[in-house]
């Protein structure tokens, strides 16, 4: 009769994790050939490949989001001094709008025409005869 055993799963699938490990690290290190790179002796770079991998990705990703937020920084202060370029030259044309409209100033305009101004001289006062035969 066959005799009963206890299975140990934490065993055996540490042993399947450790087997995956050796296989991606082999596969990386026949590609690139790291033994020839850090000796075959130093085997610790081709045991940790995939965390030196991880590690070396974030590290990208932490790059591209800095030079992001600067380009993001360049742009929000070039059109900050813009924004503020464009509100003086409205300031401007606004203060030059409503100083044309004073009455010295267009009295001033309107002299280069001929005409003058009407308070130098009183009105005529024109009289309509209604009952002429």
């Amino acid at each position: 009769m066959a005799k009963n055993t206890f299975k140990q799963p934490e065993r055996v699938a540490a042993q399947k994790k450790q087997r995956r490990r050796v296989k991606l690290a082999s596969y990386i290190n026949d590609f690139i050939g790291l033994d020839r790179l850090f000796g075959e002796d130093n085997a610790w770079p081709i045991r940790h490949i995939d965390r030196i991998l991880w590690v070396t990705f974030l590290l990208v990703i932490y790059i591209a989001l800095n030079h992001n937020a600067e380009r993001l920084v360049r742009r929000i202060q070039r059109t900050k001094t813009i924004a503020d370029e464009k509100r003086t030259q409205a300031t401007v044309l606004q203060a030059d709008f409503m100083k044309s409209g004073k009455q010295s100033e267009l009295y001033k305009r309107v002299a280069q025409l001929g005409l003058t101004d009407s308070t130098l001289t009183p009105p005529h006062k024109i009289v309509v005869k209604t009952h002429e035969p």
